[in-house]
Parts: C-alpha cells; structure tokens; sequence
C-alpha cells in the first residue's frame, strides 16, 4: 500500500481529474479519497507569495529579469 498525495480538481459537472505519479503501472485499483473542506485557491496564492518572498532574498524587485533574458536573447541573434 502506498500514500500519494496529489492535486485533483473538481469540474463542474462533478468529475475527478486527478495528475497521477507517471511512476504507477497502468490498470485498476481500490483507493480511499481524503479531501479538505476548500479548494486550494488560498493555499496556492500563499505558496506563490512565500516563493516570491524567497526570491527576493536574492533578487531585487527592481531588477527586471525578463528584461534582462529579452536582451541576452536579441545579442544572441545579432551574433548569429
């Protein structure tokens, strides 16, 4: 027996979509569903805000990354 935790959504018309470990054999199995009282749309903001905070530890916020790969990539192809 083996415990997995993974994301699952509910659609609107009630079916389960589950991304499943890709490591499973294919075929049928006897499995017991536990499911928090909420979505997780409070936890998944929260994570995204705490991993923002972790990068900022090393990267300022007014430091433009995006801009900075957009410049690399328009030297690169002058190089070409």
């Amino acid at each position: 027996m083996r415990t997995i935790e993974v994301l699952v959504t509910v659609a609107s018309n009630g079916r389960l979509l589950i991304n499943f470990p890709v490591d499973m054999p294919a075929g049928e199995y006897n499995a017991v569903l536990v499911m928090e009282d909420q979505p997780t749309q409070k936890h998944t903001q929260a994570s995204v805000e705490s991993a923002q905070a972790i990068f900022r530890q090393y990267i300022p916020a007014s430091r433009k990354l995006s801009e900075e790969l957009i410049q690399e990539r328009r030297e690169e192809a002058l190089r070409e």
